[in-house]
C-alpha cells in the first residue's frame, strides 16, 4: 500500500474518472451515477472527494462526501465509497476512510455517518470492526428501488452508522493501520460477545433465516445475516427477499429497545453483528 497515493481531486478530467469508476463498481444505470459537477459542487462548499491513485496515475478507488447537519450538529455525509474489484481486501478502502478522517478534522468536523446494507457482511465488518463506527438507525427501503448490479431485486434497507473522529478507540485503531498493524482488534468486550445469544442464526445450504419466538434480552446478542447475500440473491431471489424482511424485525426491535451495533464477527456460511444494550456503556 506504500505506493497508493490518496489525495483530493478537483479537476473535472479526473472527476470524470470517478464517474466511470462508480459505473465499474456497482455496475448502474448510468442515470444514477454522480455526475461530475455534482461532485465538483460539493467540494467546493467544503465536501470531501478523495481518490487513491497507483503510481502510473491509475484511479483504484475513491470517496464522497458532502457536509451536512444532523441534531443541530455539522457533519460529514459520506455519501461513497468504492474500490476497483481487483483491489479490494488488500487496504484502499480503509487509506480513503483514513483520509476522510483527516480531512473532516481539518474542517472542524468529529463525526461523519454514512448507511451501508445490513446484509453485506464484508461491509458490516469493514464499518463496524475495522475502523470503529457504530451503528444505532435503520432504515427501511431508503433509496427505493435500485437498478445497479448490487441492489437489484432487493429492498434497500440500511443501517446508518456513526463515525465518531475522536473517540480514543477509533483514534488508535487509525494510529495501528498507519504504522502496518492488523487493524483488526478484538473488541473489548469480544469474549462475552462471542457467548451472547443468538437473535437471529442461520441453517442450511444456501443459509436460511432463523429467527427465535422470542428476541434474547442481553448485555450483547448476535445477528446472523449470509457471509456472502450477493451469492444467495443470484441463487434464489425469494430466499433473498426473505433474508431482508426477517432481519428488518430483529433490527428494528433491537434498536427500539436502545441496542446498538458495535462490531462484527466474520464466519463462514454466517458471519454475526454484535448488538450492545444500552445499559453496557460506550465502548469507543
Amino acid at each position: 500500500m506504500d505506493r497508493v497515493d490518496i489525495r483530493p481531486i478537483t479537476d473535472v478530467a479526473t472527476l470524470r474518472a470517478v464517474e466511470q469508476l462508480q459505473q465499474q463498481v456497482w455496475r448502474m444505470p448510468e442515470r444514477d451515477v454522480v455526475p461530475y459537477h455534482q461532485l465538483l459542487a460539493a467540494a467546493g462548499a467544503g465536501g470531501v472527494v478523495l481518490a487513491a491513485f497507483l503510481p502510473d496515475g491509475t484511479m483504484i478507488g475513491f470517496c464522497y462526501g458532502f457536509v451536512g447537519l444532523r441534531e443541530g450538529q455539522t457533519l460529514l455525509y459520506s455519501h461513497m465509497t468504492a474500490v476497483a474489484d481487483q483491489w479490494r481486501g488488500v487496504g484502499v478502502g480503509f487509506l480513503l476512510k483514513r483520509a476522510q478522517r483527516e480531512a473532516a478534522l481539518a474542517r472542524g468536523l468529529e463525526r461523519i455517518i454514512w448507511t451501508f446494507d445490513p446484509l453485506q457482511a464484508p461491509n458490516a465488518r469493514f464499518n463496524l470492526r475495522k475502523l470503529g463506527a457504530e451503528a444505532r438507525r435503520y432504515y427501511v427501503n431508503y433509496y427505493g428501488e435500485m437498478g445497479d448490479e448490487l441492489n437489484r431485486g432487493v429492498e434497500s434497507d440500511r443501517l446508518e452508522v456513526d463515525w465518531v473522529l475522536t473517540a480514543p478507540r477509533v483514534a488508535r485503531m487509525m494510529e495501528e493501520g498507519a504504522m502496518g498493524g492488523a487493524n483488526d482488534p478484538a473488541a473489548p468486550d469480544a469474549s462475552r460477545a462471542d457467548a451472547a445469544p443468538l437473535a437471529l442464526e442461520t441453517s442450511g445450504d444456501p443459509p436460511r433465516p432463523q429467527q427465535p419466538a422470542a428476541l434474547p434480552e442481553g448485555e450483547f446478542v448476535r445477528v446472523a445475516v449470509p457471509d456472502d447475500f450477493g451469492a444467495v440473491r443470484r441463487r434464489d431471489a425469494a430466499l433473498a427477499r426473505g433474508w431482508r424482511e426477517t432481519s428488518r424485525v430483529v433490527f428494528l426491535e433491537y434498536f427500539r429497545r436502545g441496542y446498538a451495533a458495535v462490531d462484527f464477527l466474520r464466519s463462514t456460511p454466517a458471519g454475526f453483528y454484535v448488538l450492545r444494550g444500552a445499559s453496557s456503556g460506550d465502548r469507543t
